[in-house]
């Protein structure tokens, strides 16, 4: 019985027990609902805020409300194509000045970085040891000279003799003959006995002594001759030892003209690299100073290839236009042309290397400096032309706003030919006549009203 009683207090402390186990797992569920909800509030406020800002912002402006804008009349005429690189100037040449004999540098004429001319003096090496060696050049040369007039008296001495000589020939001869006749004759008389033998062998000794006067003339003449052909070779080396003294002189006038070092060509030095004092030595690795001419220049560029049939049939024509802009301001272009075209394209760049040359008489082009260079090709037909302001960039391309009769605008796709700085050339899209907007296209749409402010040469606007 006891038992029993028990019982009803057992299941009452379970059902107890239980209540208290719900309890407590319901409460974590209760505050995770109030989280989230609480969260959600915050996140449908965030976005009903910056949903209503965006669409604040982006409200689109009412149609009937009038824009003003600026306009140009769309053109017919030919704009010439131009293309724009970026140049490199570069000197016309440069010279390195190296010494040709060597010496102490007595003298340096210029300033660093100065502009010198050409033939003007630039340095002075030391001149007394190549005046030294002209002046004994010189000596040689006088002695040589006189030997060789001494050679040439011997030799007409020599020639005068030998005429004597044959003089004397002749008259032995002359005599060898009436001798000979004498003897012809006494040998008659001998027969005849008319002249003793005695008489006879006198007349044929005189006969003898005639031959044998003639035959040692002939040895004299022969000699003497031998002695003229002596003195022609002494004179033949005297004037061969003479040339060689005459080049030896102009050598010495040429390393002593070498000391003086004078500018090969007008242009504008370097820094010095030896100073005065220094020994420089001839034809040494590291010139003195170096000179650039920049009057005129060079400015290098490329052009892609796409325009190289262009390019060539102007320069064939001779209607290519070039300037290079310095800093790329308008205002301070200067005029060159063009001297040189590449023989290849370059594979890696597709572009084509070209040089102009400029007078550069301001000397405002400067060696190692950047210009922009504009290359102009007259154009091979009349296009229709719009201020380049006029061009809008939208998703389908290039279009512009043209403004209609009744005032509102329209958006045209054209295709760019070619622009330059201020115009652009369509190829199609709009026609000459037609009014386009140049000024407020950041405010417009299709069928917007618009106002003229300016821009149209009749001058119309409302």
């Amino acid at each position: 019985m006891k038992d029993l009683q028990e019982l009803p207090e057992m299941a009452e402390l379970a059902y107890t027990d239980e209540s208290e186990k719900l309890e407590r797992e319901k409460k974590p569920s209760i505050l995770r609902f109030l989280l989230l909800f609480l969260l959600g509030g915050v996140l449908l406020a965030g976005l009903w805020y910056f949903t209503g800002s965006t669409k604040k912002a982006k409200a689109p402006e009412p149609r009937d409300k009038t824009i003003p804008v600026t306009v140009a009349v769309a053109q017919e005429e030919s704009v010439p194509i131009e293309i724009r690189s970026i140049g490199n100037v570069l000197a016309y040449s440069v010279v390195n000045v190296v010494p040709q004999v060597s010496g102490q540098l007595k003298h340096v004429y210029f300033k660093q970085g100065a502009f010198v001319k050409q033939g003007e003096p630039l340095f002075q090496i030391d001149p007394s040891p190549y005046q030294a060696s002209l002046e004994q050049a010189e000596g040689n040369l006088a002695r040589d000279r006189a030997t060789v007039q001494q050679a040439e008296a011997a030799l007409a001495k020599d020639m005068a003799h030998i005429g004597e000589m044959e003089a004397m020939l002749g008259k032995d001869r002359a005599q060898a003959v009436f001798a000979e006749r004498q003897d012809q004759r006494y040998k008659v008389l001998l027969s005849q006995g008319a002249v003793s033998l005695e008489q006879h062998d006198q007349v044929d000794t005189n006969l003898a002594v005639a031959k044998a006067t003639i035959q040692a003339d002939i040895k004299q003449v022969e000699n003497a001759k031998s002695v003229l052909e002596a003195d022609k070779a002494a004179i033949r080396t005297a004037r061969g030892q003479t040339q060689a003294d005459e080049a030896m002189v102009h050598t010495a006038q040429i390393q002593l003209g070498w000391t003086t070092i004078r500018s090969p060509i007008n242009g504008k030095t370097s820094s010095l690299n030896v100073y005065e004092g220094n020994v420089v030595t001839a034809q040494s690795n590291q010139p003195l100073v170096s000179i650039a001419q920049v009057k005129p220049i060079y400015v290098t560029f490329t052009v892609p290839e796409q325009y190289l049939d262009q390019v060539r049939q102007a320069l064939k024509n001779k209607t290519l236009k070039l300037e290079a802009n310095i800093e790329g301001v308008k205002e301070n272009a200067v005029i060159g042309d063009v001297s040189f075209l590449e023989n290849t394209v370059n594979t890696s760049t597709g572009t084509v290397t070209m040089r102009a040359t400029f007078a550069n008489e301001d000397g405002r082009l400067f060696p190692g400096q950047f210009v922009d260079v504009v290359v102009s090709i007259p154009a091979p037909e009349a296009s229709v032309v719009v201020p380049s302001t006029a061009l809008q960039t939208t998703q389908q391309g290039t279009a512009v706003f043209v403004v209609q009769e009744d005032k509102t605008v329209r958006l045209a796709p054209v295709q760019l030919q070619r622009s330059s700085a201020s115009t652009a050339a369509l190829g199609k899209g709009i026609k000459a006549g037609e009014i386009v907007v140049t000024d407020g296209q950041l405010q417009l749409a299709p069928g917007t009203k618009v106002r003229v402010v300016q821009g149209v040469k009749d001058g119309s606007g409302d």
